[in-house]
């Protein structure tokens, strides 16, 4: 269910709209006129409803007290509850890991030793999700939003639906900071379940959100001693215990409901022609003069050239023409498949004189196993259907600009030629600064488990209030 919790004033009729928090661009529900409302890369705030009330919170205290064979609360001197601060990161994060090579004695004479150069580095893909605490004062006790965001839905922030008594903390980090906690922490893990450092490695869809989560802080007195409980709203549990009465003297955050935004005609901008709502995607096709855009992060459109191949549905992906020049040039899918052999698919006579192409999806997908190789598929393949410069009729969701295409695209790369950068340097050393600008190509989307994974891949879960 879509979270409306973003209301703007529509310049056509004036009238207030509603659309999703974060949407890039909306349909007036008065009007019909569609307006452009922001750019990618937005931090969005969500927030966790309180679920118990003061009598609940002493009731989950006094329970977890009772647990912990501490006295039960007797007189509540204050009562307070609070919304925390969490970042919430995630990215697809891939890593391509070399386990720590086998060392065996010949048997002969004990210290000569060979390595096992059998051992093959494992690919790790995973749907990387954390959550970083914006408030690091460690007062309340809680380092974590203990629960997955994706088990609970969220609801849009908006301070109306917040009790006035309550007390937002404000955040002592920005989202910049915790996304670079995050990629520390996706390190550690890491080094933590391959015991080594990853050969290669890359984080394609970055994205950061904030989370605002409910806390009950219970000053008590008992047996003379004076003493503070935190209780989890959301769990209706206590889970942590302090000496004296607990008083909040740290900054209050002013949050509102979302950025300032101002509305503007969603048109093309060569023809006039209104472009198509599509709350989140980052492309937008003009179907009046054939033309298409990708909406960057200043707010404005860049043109880019569509080939399309002839399908019912299909998915968006981003491609790179590559070169190596050196001693010998290549370029073509013959040149590649010859400098690496074992790697490249069998090919056909009609794309062997054909560009060889670095390809990198442009969607992302809730089953990250599957979208990296359907990506990988494409590259050692390099498909060669008739595309033409037209739009596609059904599309999957356009979601991955081209600079995260390129991260993408080098990963692809440097897993490819791993076997052979030891004789060729250049194939290990190539860097996103090396790929030319790159193109949007519309291929058939014909594995249907994995449209369905793109087609339901959320970013966050998210509910009207």
């Amino acid at each position: 269910m879509a979270d409306y919790q973003l209301i703007y004033n529509c310049p056509g009729c004036g009238k207030p709209s509603n659309t999703p928090e974060g949407a890039l661009t909306n349909r007036c529900e008065y009007c019909d006129l569609v307006v452009r409302l922001g750019a990618p890369g937005r931090v969005l705030k969500y927030f966790y409803p309180s679920r118990i009330d003061q009598y609940g919170a002493r009731m989950a205290a006094d329970r977890y007290l009772k647990k912990i064979g501490q006295p039960l609360t007797t007189h509540i001197a204050r009562a307070q509850s609070f919304y925390l601060p969490f970042y919430r990161f995630r990215g697809i994060a891939l890593d391509y890991i070399k386990p720590k090579e086998k060392i065996s004695s010949l048997g002969i004479d004990p210290y000569t030793q060979v390595v096992n150069s059998k051992v093959e580095p494992k690919l790790k893909v995973k749907d990387f999700d954390v959550t970083i605490p914006g408030e690091n004062s460690g007062d309340f006790g809680l380092v974590s939003l203990g629960i997955r965001p994706q088990a609970v839905p969220l609801y849009g922030f908006s301070r109306g639906e917040i009790p006035e008594d309550t007390i937002i903390v404000s955040s002592d980090i920005t989202p910049t900071q915790a996304e670079d906690q995050a990629l520390k922490m996706r390190n550690a893990n890491t080094l933590l379940y391959s015991k080594n450092q990853a050969d290669i490695s890359a984080m394609i869809g970055e994205r950061v959100t904030s989370i605002y989560f409910p806390v009950w802080a219970l000053s008590y007195e008992t047996h003379n001693e004076k003493k503070t409980v935190f209780v989890d709203a959301l769990a209706k549990r206590g889970y942590h215990q302090a000496e004296g009465f607990y008083e909040y003297t740290g900054p209050v955050s002013s949050e509102v409901n979302s950025h300032f935004v101002k509305p503007r005609r969603h048109q093309c901008p060569n023809c006039g022609d209104d472009l198509q709502e599509d709350h989140f995607s980052l492309f937008y096709p003009c179907k009046n003069c054939n033309r298409a855009y990708v909406l960057d992060t200043t707010g404005g459109y860049s043109q880019v050239h569509v080939k399309c191949a002839g399908s019912e549905v299909c998915a968006p992906f981003w491609r790179f023409p590559m070169v190596i020049e050196g001693d010998r040039r290549f370029a073509t899918v013959a040149e590649f498949a010859k400098l690496l052999p074992s790697e490249i698919a069998l090919l056909r006579k009609e794309k062997r004189d054909k560009q060889f192409y670095l390809y990198s999806p442009a969607y992302k997908s809730s089953d990250a196993r599957s979208w990296f190789n359907n990506a990988y598929s494409m590259l050692i393949t390099q498909p060669q259907h008739e595309l033409g410069d037209k739009l596609p009729e059904k599309q999957l969701p356009f979601n991955i600009d081209q600079s995260e295409a390129r991260q993408m695209a080098i990963f692809l790369w440097k897993k490819l030629a791993m076997k052979y950068a030891w004789g060729l340097p250049q194939l290990k050393d190539l860097s996103e600064s090396h790929l030319p600008e790159g193109e949007i190509v519309w291929y058939p989307a014909q594995n249907y488990a994995l449209i369905h994974k793109v087609k339901g891949f959320k970013e966050v879960d998210v509910l009207d209030t």
